[in-house]
């Protein structure tokens, strides 16, 4: 049991203190007389001081949940009412409130991607087993029962809205466990089977039935339902049903769009997505071309992708997404493996086949095994792309070019030099400042570089007034577009977190050292250098603070500048103050207070 008060967590007390504030919580903006919370309380042994007792601790409660309405005014939240008392608090101010709403718009909508989206929120506010401390009293065990029925159905929903998506790969796994550790549940065993005959893994999927057959009939003495009863014969006779919807296995008939209809925030710049809209209309006109979007670290790149994806999807185009990693560039053919597992997974096994037969059968090695891809692959997977968008346009989307392994650039670069043979089109980004592979800069002038810039001040008003509640101060919008350079990223994160004149939000602390580590321990230790010096300094001055020597120092330096983190001209600094202070705040404490009391310090 927890209690909240503006972001900060606040202790509600003793054990029962927290009784007390749960089973009013139960019956939230209903009174409860005095005699039944006693006996709840104390389970039917109530001492002699009981009634003196719960006075206490109401009292103490209100301290905490009102502690500004003390000795002043009535309280309005712990509200004493004739012969009982009430909890006056809104839905949305209790998890389990907040959780059931979230569930509810969920079960009623009928797109499955904002199902998934509601219902991760959902179960994002579960931090373990409903009221688990009252979990042996007769007062809770009713709503205990009620809530984790709904966590159980929220969980399923959720797993189907990843099979509707065609998300095999990553529901699967999941549905194993979940039929496993709730072999009751005949809804779990449906969606386990389902989503392995749609991984082509009939046979698995055929087993899974036998396995819920044999625990209802040895444990419950029941066979199955008629659901899962379906489902094995279906899935014997391979009905056509059970293949994916056609809104997301078949795509629909191209259509002009006046509007991009992105599902992103593009800050402003449509413009730059229109560029993907002409991609798009020359695939289907048959004079296919590409686009790569660059920019710095938080430049709105991977924005800008998604939009590119969304607008590709309302044209009736086929979407595959790959997203690079540095731990993954060693893995030959790791971006195609991305881009055609899915959809290949969830093929039937014949249609499957004929895709990879005759000349684009080395591409198989390519996807179900990268290691042994043999030189054939590059001109395979060409033929695979070319297969698949026969049967409709296809987009190719790949987040992060400087990290893709160089035999996915080798194809990726075959691709795009014929892409106006076929309806595809490749969508990448790429961040600058970022060594990649020799391969990417040719990749990236073959594909048509978009750079990014920062998004216009009208368009950074609407997103302040989007994330803080209506129109703001334009003091507000000018030190933020000051301390954040207009950088896409940080200027989202700094408004979200709301006006911070001290300190540096979590979040942006967390994406500064990730890129820092990304660009070495050189870039990491100038930069702690330059953000302790913190104003104009002799390179001798940043070298020493950094513990290196100067030719180093130059090379880092220039990483951090390529970067986007350090200003070009004279003197060293931060583009963004809050880079700065995002540095600082991930530096020691005892190092931070050197910086305070200006003591200076050495990384």
């Amino acid at each position: 049991m927890e209690a909240w008060r503006e972001d900060a967590r606040v202790e509600v007390g003793t054990p029962r203190n927290r009784a007390v504030l749960a089973r009013l919580l139960l019956s939230r903006g209903k009174v409860i007389p005095l005699d039944r919370l006693i006996d709840d309380l104390w389970q039917g042994e109530a001492p002699p001081q009981a009634l003196s007792s719960l006075r206490t601790f109401v009292c103490q409660l209100r301290r905490v949940l009102e502690p500004r309405a003390e000795g002043r005014t009535a309280p309005s939240v712990l509200v004493t009412e004739p012969g009982g008392y009430v909890l006056r608090v809104g839905d949305d101010e209790v998890d389990s409130g907040r959780f059931e709403r979230l569930f509810r718009q969920a079960a009623e909508g009928r797109d499955p991607a904002t199902a998934l989206r509601l219902l991760d929120e959902a179960l994002g506010l579960w931090r373990g087993p409903a009221y688990v401390e009252f979990a042996g009293t007769l007062w809770a065990e009713g709503e205990i029962a009620r809530l984790e029925e709904l966590r159980m159905t929220a969980v399923e929903h959720r797993l189907d809205a990843l099979l509707s998506l065609g998300r095999h790969a990553e529901a699967v796994p999941e549905l194993e466990v979940h039929a496993r550790a709730h072999p009751m549940r005949e809804e779990g065993w449906r969606l386990l089977a389902l989503g392995l005959y749609r991984s082509a893994r009939q046979g698995d999927a055929l087993g899974a039935l036998r396995q819920a057959r044999s625990y209802l009939a040895e444990e419950l003495g029941v066979d199955p339902g008629p659901e899962l009863r379906r489902l094995e014969a279906d899935i014997l006779s391979q009905t056509a049903s059970l293949d994916l919807p056609r809104a997301v296995e078949t795509p629909r008939v191209a259509r002009p769009v006046e509007e991009p209809q992105a599902l992103v925030r593009c800050l402003g710049r449509d413009e730059l997505l229109s560029v993907t809209g002409a991609a798009l209309a020359g695939a289907e006109a048959g004079t296919g071309r590409s686009v790569v979007f660059e920019g710095a670290p938080g430049s709105g790149r991977t924005q800008l992708l998604r939009a590119a994806e969304a607008l590709a999807q309302v044209r009736g185009f086929r979407v595959a997404h790959a997203r690079t990693h540095p731990l993954e560039q060693d893995l030959p053919y790791g971006v195609a493996r991305q881009v055609f597992e899915p959809i290949l997974c969830a093929m039937p096994e014949a249609e499957r086949n004929q895709l990879l037969s005759g000349v684009a059968a080395p591409a198989a090695a390519a996807v179900w095994d990268n290691a042994v891809a043999g030189p054939g692959a590059t001109h395979a997977l060409y033929w695979l792309a070319v297969r698949l968008a026969e049967r409709g346009p296809l987009l190719i989307a790949v987040d992060d070019l400087q990290w893709c392994d160089p035999e996915s650039l080798r194809w990726l670069a075959y691709l795009v030099r014929r892409s106006q043979r076929v309806p595809v089109v490749v969508a990448a980004t790429r961040a600058t400042g970022v060594a990649g592979p020799e391969a990417l800069d040719e990749l990236c002038s073959l594909l048509g570089p978009v750079k990014l810039g920062s998004p216009p001040r009208q368009a950074v008003e609407t997103l302040a007034a989007e994330l803080l509640g209506g129109a703001q101060d334009p003091g507000l919008i000018e030190g933020a577009l000051r301390l954040t350079g207009g950088n896409a990223f940080l200027l989202t994160e700094y408004l979200a977190a709301g006006d911070r004149q001290d300190g540096c939000p979590a979040s942006i602390t967390r994406w500064t050292a990730d890129w820092l580590r990304k660009a070495g321990t050189g870039a990491v230790r100038a930069a702690k250098a330059v953000a302790l010096l913190d104003g104009p300094a002799e390179p001798a001055a940043i070298a020493e603070a950094a513990g290196m020597e100067l030719d180093e120092l130059a090379a880092a330096l220039r990483t951090l500048v390529e970067l986007g983190f350090l200003a070009e001209d004279a003197p060293v600094r931060f583009t963004q103050p809050v880079l700065r202070q995002a540095v600082l705040a991930d530096l020691p404490q005892n190092v931070r207070w050197l910086v305070r009391t200006g003591a200076g310090a050495t990384v």
